[in-house]
This record gives C-alpha cells, structure tokens and sequence, in this order.
C-alpha cells in the first residue's frame, strides 16, 4: 500500500470512528454501520475483555460493551503480528507513512504498548513477524513468525532476546493457555502440534485442515479454527479429539480468536465480527470493505 493510498485510509477511518459510538453489540439492530477498517491483519482478546485489531492503518481496541473503537497509541502503523500479555500489547510490523521516528524501517521488529506508549523491544530494523503467539501461562514466553525465514522464533524474556526454535513453515500458531508448551501451528501437511515449547513437531491425527487459529480456554487443550472452506472447528490437541463444526466463516478468514467467556471474534470477507453464541448469530463491528 502507497503513501496516498494509506493517507486515504486513516482519512476514511477518522471519518468513520464517531460511529463507533452507536455499533454497539448490544443493539445488532443498529441502523449505524461500525467503521471502517480496510485490510486487517489479525485479532485477539486482551485480558479486560476489549478486542485488539491489527490493520495496516495500526492496532485498534474495540470496546465490545460500547462499540467504542480507538487507535491504540494514537500512532498509525502497520500492525501485521498482534499479541497481547497481560496489560502489554506486543506487534510487529512495518512503520507507516504517519508514524514519525516511532518506528524503524523498514521493518519494526518487536514494539510493545503500555500506558507510556509505544516502544522498541528488539529486532529494530531488522524482523517483521507475521503472527506472534503468547500465553497467560508463561508470561515471558512469545513466540513469532519471522517474513525473512521459515522458522518458529521463540523468546523466554518477553521478546528481549529471540532464537530459532525449529525449522517450521506455517500460516498461523497458538500457544495453550494452560501449557505452554503445547504449541499449535497450521502448516501445508495439515495441523501440527508441539509439546516441547515449538522445539518438535509432529502432525495432528485426525485434525481438520485448518488454515487459522487460537487457543480455546473453553477447553481443555483447546483450539478453534478455520478451514480452507471457511468452516469453524473446535477441538483439543489431545489424539482422541473429537472435532465439531461451529459455524461458518463469509468467504476466506485470516484470523480468529476466542475469549475465556466464549466470545469469538473472527476476521473475514464480512468484517470484522463477533459471536457470544457458538456462531448462531454474528455482528459485525469493524466493516474491512465500503
């Protein structure tokens, strides 16, 4: 995306915002369309409850009592990898046209977000990972998928300092919440599962072939996910997994995350959108298309 082109996307965006106020999810039949954001990266739930977004205009929070959405920082940037560990906001990424000397270039590395603002963590200049993966049940553990290698990079210091933890091509991971070291990973040879921290993989036995993922804190071991049909699944890492169908994704998805308290937000061809009833019913609160 060129400079114009991601100076008429923050514009639209600002336009857009003040009708955040009346997208609230407690009222799906609001005649007021939620904003718009275009080409959104990622999504996951912070520990308060609000869903972050990671789009190439920056990370967003979206207030899902209110409706309310806000930029993150107020500093607009491309938010590619998007993870949260307790009251801190991880992301990678690149700098945006209207990100100042907030950012290196041409790739950010690891930045985090706290009540000072964003900072660098490490890799400045030099990684943009694609997705990054934490868990409340190792506070320090983050793990990432670095563009340049097709490796799994893990850091046991919260992103201070990284390693190659193993040879590993992949769409998307997650990391249990309760073990942290069960890490999951979508890959061209179907779902694979680690039991060592990302170190080993192997393949998943009679795991659907999803393409997206996160862990579920509904369930023991849990993971939710999307197929390349856009069919949602449910299920466990343990062999003897049952997998069930939870609804359907609108066209293809490129992200989804589940919260302790069974809300589900997902990121396809029909926004952003969010379900507190096993995919019965969805509301959208950030359109991605006019």
């Amino acid at each position: 995306m060129n400079a114009h082109t991601r100076s008429v996307a923050a514009a639209t965006l600002a336009a857009t915002l003040p009708l955040a106020a009346t997208a609230c999810t407690a009222a799906a039949d609001s005649e007021s369309p939620a904003p718009l954001i275009s080409h959104v990266h990622d999504v996951v739930f912070d520990p308060g409850g609000a869903l972050l977004v990671g789009a190439h205009t920056g990370a967003y929070r979206v207030d899902l009592t209110t409706g309310e959405v806000s930029l993150v920082g107020e500093i607009p940037f491309d938010a590619m990898g998007l993870t949260v560990q307790a009251d801190t906001i991880l992301a990678s990424g690149h700098p945006g046209p209207d990100s100042g000397d907030t950012f290196a270039a041409p790739n950010v590395g690891l930045v985090r977000y706290t009540d000072a603002g964003w900072e660098e963590v490490s890799l400045a200049g030099v990684t943009d990972f694609h997705m990054l993966a934490t868990t409340p049940a190792a506070p320090e553990l983050v793990l990432g998928l670095p563009s340049d290698r097709a490796f799994l990079a893990a850091s046991t210091d919260a992103g201070e300092t990284w390693v190659d933890a193993a040879p590993l091509i992949a769409r998307d991971i997650s990391i249990d919440t309760i073990e942290p070291d069960i890490v999951t990973a979508t890959t061209p040879d179907g779902l694979m599962v680690s039991r060592d921290a990302g170190t080993t993989f192997s393949p998943l036995a009679n795991a659907p072939g999803l393409v997206v993922i996160a862990a579920d804190p509904a369930l023991e071991e849990g993971i939710i996910g999307v197929d390349a049909s856009g069919t949602i699944w449910t299920g466990t890492t343990k062999p003897s997994a049952v997998w069930r169908t939870a609804g359907h994704a609108t066209g293809l998805a490129s992200a989804i995350a589940a919260n302790p308290e069974g809300t589900v937000a997902i990121v396809d061809e029909g926004g952003v959108r969010v379900t507190n009833d096993a995919g019965a019913t969805w509301q959208v609160v950030i359109r991605t298309e006019p």
